[in-house]
Formats: structure tokens, sequence, C-alpha cells
């Protein structure tokens, strides 16, 4: 009986507050949205939603601005969260922040995650934290990456990991690696190690990859030894190179070699090459063909960019055929 009273009492709550939303009841309405978007029905979600929002309710507004941002009408949900932010919601401050970031205006985005941040939302801190340090204010990002990291804000220990990192202090910057190491997986964080990459930030980068390695994954320490490489430090990339051959990397062997051709020792550079080359490592094939080209050696040169071109790759077979064109003048 029990549960039938409970069913029956929800229908009436659900009945009353119908006819309180249809009566214009602002707090009613917003229900009714809520109510409509938990059962999945998101246009009686956005009918309610707005009505409520267009009565003044600020968490109707930001709930309204969510459901359009979701739905792909940007333009729509930027007015709301304005709305929303500017009656004083923290949570829509901060997402207005990133639709202005989305947009390019990191000025913008940057005061709405000051305010948000002001408001306690430590989202923002990790956001505003991982702006100032692109900007290179490294004191403001090293308050708001702290301040986010000590809520428990993965983002922000990765934040303040660079920002130390940056200023010298690794050994501080080492903690928090392990800690974000321990509160997201490592695929979570080579991921967002690949991100900050591909948009050319390499400091956030090495943070993420160095937090992915203490978290174990496999493949961190040949990213991080990329990173470190293209930053022109060439001895911390040997360093990671050589952690992630001993376990059987063949693309940090290969760039083991590239490391040692580029410092005159060929040698070397064949050696690395051909244990990469054992485990299938394509760019040691080009790399051990243009080495045999070098020294003259045109018939082992013919054999590498061979194998390299029957893989399908593109600069394997471009080697293969200057190759044979300069073959007399070789």
């Amino acid at each position: 009986m029990g549960a039938e009273k409970r069913k029956w009492n929800t229908r009436v709550d659900d009945y009353l507050n119908r006819k309180a939303a249809e009566r214009g009841h602002v707090i009613a309405m917003a229900r009714m949205g809520s109510t409509a978007l938990e059962r999945g029905d998101l246009d009686e979600a956005e009918t309610w939603f707005r009505k409520a929002a267009e009565g003044g309710d600020r968490v109707a507004m930001g709930n309204l601005a969510h459901l359009l941002n979701e739905r792909g009408v940007q333009e729509q949900a930027e007015r709301w969260y304005r709305e929303a932010a500017t009656a004083g919601d923290s949570h829509a401050m901060s997402h207005l922040g990133n639709v202005c970031a989305r947009r390019g205006d990191r000025e913008a985005a940057e005061d709405w995650w000051r305010r948000a941040a002001a408001e306690g939302r430590v989202e923002a801190m990790a956001e505003l934290a991982r702006s100032r340090h692109r900007g290179g204010d490294l004191e403001e990002a090293e308050y708001w990456a702290g301040e986010a990291a000590e809520a428990g804000n993965v983002e922000g220990m990765i934040t303040l990991g660079a920002v130390l990192c940056d200023t010298g202090r690794t050994a501080e910057a080492d903690p928090w690696w392990r800690k974000a190491s321990e509160e997201a997986d490592a695929a979570s964080l080579i991921k967002l190690g690949h991100q900050a990459q591909q948009r050319g930030d390499l400091a956030r980068a090495e943070s993420c990859f160095h937090a992915a390695a203490a978290a174990g994954a496999p493949d961190a320490a040949v990213r991080l030894g990329l990173v470190l490489h293209r930053r022109g430090e060439l001895d911390a990339a040997e360093r990671w190179y050589l952690k992630a051959a001993k376990r059987g990397d063949a693309a940090a062997m290969t760039n083991l070699g590239v490391l040692a051709n580029d410092r005159n020792d060929p040698g070397e550079a064949t050696a690395w090459y051909r244990k990469a080359a054992e485990l299938g490592s394509v760019p040691a094939y080009t790399n051990l063909g243009r080495l045999a080209a070098d020294h003259g050696n045109f018939q082992e040169a013919e054999h590498w960019f061979r194998a390299a071109a029957d893989t399908g790759d593109q600069a394997g077979l471009r080697d293969l055929e200057e190759l044979y064109r300069n073959r007399q003048r070789y």
C-alpha cells in the first residue's frame, strides 16, 4: 500500500504543479521543465524553461541555456547564459566564459571565469588558470590553478604542474602530477595531452604526459619525450625515450636514433633504427635508407625504402623514386 500511496501522491503533485505552471507560477514552470527533461521530452522542457526564464527565474535561464547549447542553438544559448550570469548565477558565468572562449573572445571569457571563480566555481578557476598560463601571466595562473587543484580539480592540478615546471620548480610539480594520476585514468590524461599538443600548448601537454606517466600509461614516456624534443630539451627527451625504449617502444627507439644522428653519431643512430625496424617501425625503415644512401650504399638504401613503400608509406615511396632518379648522379 505504501508504494501505491507514494505513486498517488506523485500524480497529485504533478497535477497541482502543472495547474500552478499553467496559471503562470514561475517556480512551477521551472519544475515542469525539469520533469520534462528527466523523461527526455526536450521540446516540452524548452517550452517550460523558456516561460520560467522569461518570468525571471535565473535557474530556468541557466537550464534553458544548457539545453539550447546541447541542441546547437548557440546564439540563443549565449543570450540565456548572459541573462543568468547577469542575474548572479555563477554556473552560468562559468559557461558563458566557455562560450566566449569558443568564439575567440579570450578577454570576455577570462572576465566571466574570473567572476565565477570569485563565487567559488572550481571549473572556472581551472579554465582561468589555463588561459592565464597561455597568456604568460604565471602569477595569476599559479594562484587560480592552486585554488582549483586544492579543491580536487584535475585540470587545475595539470595546469599547476605546468606553471611550476615553467618557473623551474619541477620538484614541486611532481606531487601534483601524481595527484592528477590518482584522480583521472591514464587514457584521459593522454587525451588531454594530445589536445594540448594540437593547440601548440606544449607546457600543458608536458604536464599531462607527466601525470599519465605517473599513472602508468605505457606510451606516456615516448609522448613526453616528443614534447621535450620539440621544446629543444634534448637531454630530458632522451631520458624519457630510453625509459620507453626499455619497454620495447619502437617509436622511442626511432627517436633515439634521430637524436644520435643529429649529434653526428651515425653508428648509434643505425643501431637504434635497426632495433626499431625489427619491431616494424616504418620511420626507422626510411631513416635507415637515408643513412645508407648518404654513405653510398644504394642497394641497402633501396631495400629499406622499398620496405617502407610496401607498407604504403608515402615518404618511403618518394625516397625510393628519388633514389632511382639520382642513381646515375650517385
